[in-house]
């Protein structure tokens, strides 16, 4: 069988593969910022919330997706295999601060992030797992001094959650993968590479081309992680250290247990009404898809 080589493409214009604007994301695109990128790879950077719409309206082709937002578009898009945002309990980059014990946060307000919907989503859910019927409200917190004083409590994700002293405002602190870690017994997936379905029916090869670009990316992510620290260090504000027990936390794998993790939340958040309908994950089929088109 003749092999199509990375380069070559049917269709004439770049693939448009989105990036978050976060640390957490560094060690998969490590490569591809670093000289290993492909020419034919177009790359956008924002906030996961930003990504998920784009990825929706057909502005991107490819990108990494709140968990959250592949199940409201399951029809829509196909996940790409073995990469994810992961962690097997404490994340750090993911909590709830709050001036109150969580069992008591019914009736009192919670402003959520717009910035990720996973993180949303799973707040939603462990307050209606437990009967606890807060005040949602949506906004962005960068600092405590963005939290009003009449709200009880906040979510507070990426950069912001990590470089800031909360504890020294808030007398409650939780983080959300250990929660879930608790809640479940199993990893949380906060985040996964999805394509557009209809563009990788069309495009297989280059889909493929991508997720070759990405593992090697990630590997060399992981064989450089020395060179990360310190840069995530400067930008965050933190020591080094804090940067190396964060990275720590962090998989970037889609193992079949992350995968029950995920199908659990999934099951949880239709539960509560979270979310419409069941999900069923649907990946692109690499060996399949593009053994078709090499036929072709």
């Amino acid at each position: 069988m003749k092999q199509v080589p990375d380069y070559w493409f049917p269709n004439q214009n770049n693939v448009r593969v989105g990036r978050i604007s976060y640390m957490n994301v560094a060690p998969v695109y490590y490569g591809l910022n670093n000289g290993h990128k492909p020419g034919w790879m177009d790359m956008v950077c924002a906030p996961p919330a930003t990504l998920n719409a784009m990825l929706a309206k057909g502005d991107l082709d490819v990108s990494p997706v709140s968990s959250a937002a592949y199940a409201r578009h399951p029809d829509q898009w196909l996940l790409l295999p073995d990469l994810s945002i992961s962690c097997f309990g404490e994340v750090m980059s993911v909590i709830i601060v709050s001036r109150h014990p969580f069992e008591e946060l019914s009736g009192k307000t919670v402003v959520l992030t717009r910035e990720s919907a996973t993180a949303a989503a799973l707040s939603r859910y462990l307050f209606a797992s437990r009967g606890i019927r807060p005040i949602i409200r949506t906004g962005k917190i960068r600092c405590p001094d963005d939290l009003p004083e009449k709200a009880g409590a906040a979510l507070l994700i990426g950069d912001a959650a990590l470089r800031r002293d909360w504890a020294a405002r808030f007398a409650h602190i939780w983080d959300l993968g250990k929660m879930w870690l608790d809640h479940s017994g199993l990893p949380f997936v906060f985040a996964l590479w999805a394509v557009r379905r209809s563009y990788a029916e069309k495009y297989p090869e280059t889909v493929s081309a991508v997720i070759r670009a990405f593992r090697n990316s990630k590997k060399q992510g992981e064989q450089h992680l020395h060179r990360i620290l310190p840069a995530a260090s400067q930008k965050l504000d933190i020591p080094t250290d804090v940067c190396g027990q964060y990275y720590k936390q962090l998989h970037y794998d889609l193992s079949p247990l992350q995968i029950q993790g995920l199908s659990h939340f999934f099951r949880g958040l239709c539960k509560e009404n979270i979310i419409p309908r069941p999900v069923r994950l649907s990946f692109f089929k690499e060996s399949e898809m593009f053994r078709g088109a090499c036929a072709a």
